[in-house]
């Protein structure tokens, strides 16, 4: 989509991830809203890019409450590195003076497929195809190592909630720097990768998202849902670990939490909570137990259709769960994108340590 406001100006979706709708202009300006497509509820995720404004100040103003965080809009030049505005904003309005000819918006900081293309270039792995979507876009999936256990790692079941890569791609990292004995990592960075691609919400995506393509008494909609279904049923998978992130913000949507999805292993899940806890680094975006979703609790209903619920019950499986982190943190914490990273490498420390508190598990 493109919204020529004058000669010079235009407000353009045609990017990886774009999402917006101009409602109307009025002198400088703009109001907007989001488009949820098929997103059966309010949602709130938005990306736009402003060319030909260089020099101009603008305000931007959305039609509807809960579409901007505490520091304002992630901002960027490039789609790779992203800050907070940070000032003369409000929950509905932002004001920008451009010092560039083009700049990126959005709710959150983004992350762009090709910094996960980049990130494997880099470490010298092979991307493969999981599948083909349903518009026939190439799904990426990564293999590491040649243990006979497995770890199972996803993001983006929910195409928007773009924290979760963060998380996974510091996660590989450490893999990468001290890899466990005898385990093999399966991931699959974007599951739902043409809701990723497109700009969707991909959250309560009609007839059913991604997450809840898990029914084991119904067929699966989703080639990619299909492809990780069989995946766990052909192999020994130990560990599954979705990375999420939550609601807009406020309360605990404000922190990273354990989604805990067994009554019966609420032992196991506080244990590595702790473990997770005493993992975290000072320059990590930080995570407290306390903060944890206990099982059927509110919306955590251990029965739903889920990755990780589908996972828990196979027969393999000693501890699945998706772990949620934050869009924007609090005024005394705010997310970065280094700082959630590195929250990913803590986290694979703590997975490390219960590897070697449990190695009878796996070495057998």
């Amino acid at each position: 989509m493109e919204y020529k406001m004058n000669d010079q100006i235009v407000i353009s979706t045609d990017f990886t991830g774009g999402n917006i709708c101009v409602q109307k202009t009025d002198g400088n300006t703009i109001y907007l809203k989001n488009e949820l497509r098929d997103t059966q509820q309010d949602w709130f995720y938005w990306a736009f890019c402003i060319t030909g404004a260089k020099g101009k100040t603008l305000t931007f103003t959305f039609c509807d409450k809960n579409r901007i965080g505490y520091f304002g809009p992630a901002i960027s030049v490039d789609l790779q590195k992203w800050k907070w505005l940070d000032n003369g904003c409000t929950d509905t309005s932002f004001t920008y003076t451009f010092e560039n000819d083009r700049v990126y918006f959005a709710h959150h900081m983004l992350y762009h497929p090709d910094r996960f293309f980049s990130f494997a270039d880099r470490n010298h792995l092979e991307i493969q195809e999981l599948c083909k979507t349903k518009k026939g876009n190439s799904v990426p999936c990564l293999h590491l190592g040649n243990g006979k256990n497995n770890i199972l790692v996803t993001a983006r079941h929910h195409a928007c909630e773009s924290t979760g890569n963060y998380v996974l791609e510091g996660f590989l990292e450490a893999y990468l720097h001290t890899p466990i004995e005898n385990i093999h990592i399966f991931c699959v960075p974007f599951v739902d990768y043409d809701g990723v691609l497109y700009g969707d919400q991909g959250k309560a995506r009609a007839p059913h998202d991604h997450n809840r393509d898990y029914d084991t008494m119904q067929p699966c909609l989703y080639p990619e849902t299909r492809q990780i279904k069989d995946y766990i049923q052909a192999n020994n998978v130990m560990y599954g670990f979705d990375f999420h992130s939550p609601w807009h913000l406020g309360g605990v949507n404000d922190t990273v939490f354990i989604v805990q999805n067994s009554e019966k292993k609420i032992a196991r899940y506080r244990h590595f909570g702790n473990i997770f806890a005493s993992s975290i680094a000072p320059d990590s975006f930080p995570y407290d137990s306390i903060n944890d979703f206990p099982p059927n609790w509110e919306w955590n209903q251990c029965t739903a259709p889920s990755f990780s619920n589908f996972l828990m019950n196979h027969t393999s499986c000693t501890m699945s769960f998706s772990l949620e982190t934050t869009y924007f943190g609090t005024k005394k914490q705010p997310v970065s994108q280094e700082n959630i990273k590195n929250l990913g490498k803590c986290f694979y420390q703590a997975i490390k340590t219960l590897c070697a508190e449990t190695a009878e598990e796996y070495n057998d």
